[in-house]
């Protein structure tokens, strides 16, 4: 979400700040510091910033009454995880003026914080406290933030997708969604969200009628915010659902979609039959068919590396079709895999042997051997090697990575005492951390607000406490969403169980630039650090030994590490 701002305590107070920033408020002895036009709202010694609604009717919040300062600060953050939802950090002092933290669940901006440091470029070198959405403005205010860590980046490799309190540079952390910290003092406050506070135990049957209502909801309270809407609609049953919710939207909205040139992303019959169930116009991107370049430097200098290098030319077309249209505002479907418990492990079929017996598990490992196009007996062998080794907590990637720098998986707090939550209700919560990545890591999403309202934290606190195989009931993924939205929804949409594939636009860019990559990562910082094993790296790009797609994938995937430590050091070139 785009809200860029810095919150800072230093020991002297700033005399300059940068070009295009304003002193948007003081929070005890912090200052606010943003662009003139960010949305913060200050009430006495609390600051929000970005969007919040109020839980009992979803309706707006923009400003605090005394009494709800009161209680936010008696309850060290406690009350707005309560009471509110959104898209917002929420900044507050307390009474002995200790000034805190909360980034708001599931889908707060991105916040990062450094404690106690000198800032070497400030007139005074006083030393300061700091908690920052944007590294430019960062760096701006004096602090240099210019050391990737290495250890970070090398699990962020490893363990793919799951971002902890590491945030990849030497001596930042991440607030992460949900968490609430002290500006002088990072670390997360036991009053932060869990998501296990909601798995309910035994998990509650849900009613599709009532997940629908909250689906709807969600998606209401975030369209009311903005005054033109572009949908961006791939025709999947998540996005499909955001367009079904947004059909009785009276501002101006539109859905578009993308297409590439081979079929493997070409989704228009889907999308075209969304947008004329919902009434709404549809606008179809082609995307060129020479590949982006997968040594292209990063457009936006970022505190962890972004997404995928070369979806940033289709980041770019989006980002561009909605200014063309006038758009306040980006809608996705993003996250409904994870908000409707999409799940192609046998985790579901155990927590249905917990909680109803070998019936209910053989109906349900029965339901996911369909959904992931296996069968009953391969998927009885998983049910049986999971209910005696478990089910792992992260996956591992060790895929062209030397061991130099592996390490046992990064803390998180969401896994800790997590396997006392049954594997399928743990999985659900889980994955939604996976997610995570996919909100921030493109330009778009820092130009313009990307809403992903299928994350909103009603609807995921009520997912966590639906039973785990009830998502698949009848071997059809998102079965409980299918079923709550049927009337909305045309027949070839709630039929579909395939999804688009994009590998058309990746192989390419891989064949046609192997001196290219080759040049650029066997002399790199990743190279230069120890990460990757440049034997087998060399051997790929040569032609000595065969790469397939997965290979390929995962060098590319290094070109972008690549690309974004050497925006971080200052440097184009190789180090």
């Amino acid at each position: 979400m785009t809200v860029r701002i810095a919150i800072l305590r230093e020991d002297r107070a700033a005399t300059n700040l940068p070009a295009g920033h304003v002193l948007l408020a003081e929070v005890g002895d912090a200052s606010i510091i943003g662009a003139s036009d960010t949305m913060l709202w200050s009430s006495g010694n609390a600051a929000l910033i970005g969007y919040a609604f109020h839980r009992h009717d979803g309706s707006p919040c923009s400003a605090l009454a005394p009494d709800a300062v009161k209680q936010l600060v008696r309850s060290e953050g406690a009350w707005a995880i309560a009471k509110l939802w959104g898209s917002y950090v929420l900044v507050w002092a307390d009474d002995e003026g200790r000034v805190f933290l909360l980034r708001s669940p599931l889908t707060g901006p991105a916040l990062f914080q450094v404690a106690d440091i000198e800032r070497p470029q400030s007139a005074t070198r006083a030393r300061a406290h700091c908690a920052f959405t944007d590294l430019s403005l960062a760096r701006s205010l004096g602090f240099a933030l210019n050391r990737p860590d290495v250890g970070v980046v090398d699990a962020y490799l490893r363990y793919p997708l799951l971002r902890g309190p590491g945030a990849g540079l030497a001596g930042v952390t991440e607030v992460l969604p949900g968490e609430i910290s002290r500006l002088d003092q990072p670390g997360r406050r036991s009053s932060s969200w869990l998501p296990w506070d909601y798995a309910t135990a035994p998990p509650v049957r849900a009613d599709a009628h009532e997940l629908g209502e909250i689906v709807r909801g969600c998606v209401a309270a975030w369209s009311g915010r903005f005054s033109r809407v572009q949908l961006e609609l791939s025709g999947g049953i998540d996005s499909s659902i955001v367009a079904a919710c947004l059909a009785g939207r009276d501002l101006p909205w539109r859905a578009i979609t993308m297409v590439t040139a081979e079929p493997d992303g070409d989704e228009r019959a889907y999308a075209r039959a969304v947008a004329e169930r919902a009434g709404v116009p549809l606008a179809e991107l082609m995307l060129p068919q020479d590949p982006a370049d997968p040594i292209a430097p990063p457009a936006s200098l970022r505190v962890r590396p972004g997404g995928f290098g070369l979806i940033a030319p289709t980041d770019a077309a989006f980002l561009a079709s909605a200014r063309e249209f006038g758009a306040d505002a980006i809608f996705s479907g993003t996250a409904g895999d994870g908000a409707f418990g999409y799940q192609t492990s046998i985790a579901p079929a155990l927590d249905a042997l917990a909680y109803e017996g070998p019936r209910a598990a053989f109906r349900a490992a029965r339901d996911q051997a369909r959904i992931t196009g296996d069968n009953i007996w391969s998927a009885l062998r998983h049910a049986i090697r999971g209910y005696f080794r478990g089910i792992r907590l992260w996956p591992v990637d060790d895929l062209l990575l030397t061991s130099t720098h592996a390490s046992e998986r990064p803390w998180h707090p969401w896994m800790v005492d997590a396997e006392r939550i049954p594997p399928g209700q743990r999985r659900y919560g889980l994955g939604l951390l996976s997610i995570q990545p996919f909100l921030d890591g493109y330009d778009r999403a820092r130009v313009m607000p990307k809403v992903a309202p299928l994350l909103s934290q009603p609807l995921i606190e009520f997912g966590l406490g639906v039973p785990s195989w009830q998502w698949g009931e009848g071997g059809v993924n998102r079965a409980l969403a299918r079923d709550a939205f049927r009337r909305d929804l045309p027949d070839v949409v709630l039929n579909r169980r395939s999804k688009g594939r994009i590998l058309s636009m990746f192989l390419p860019a891989f064949e046609q630039n192997r001196k290219r990559l080759s040049a650029y990562l066997l002399d790199g910082w990743l190279a230069g650090s120890g990460i990757i094993d440049l034997d087998m790296v060399h051997a790929m790009l040569s032609g000595r030994r065969a790469a397939d797609s997965i290979d390929m994938l995962r060098i590319l995937q290094f070109a972008d590490i690549e690309g974004w430590a050497r925006s971080i050091v200052g440097a184009r070139d190789a180090p």
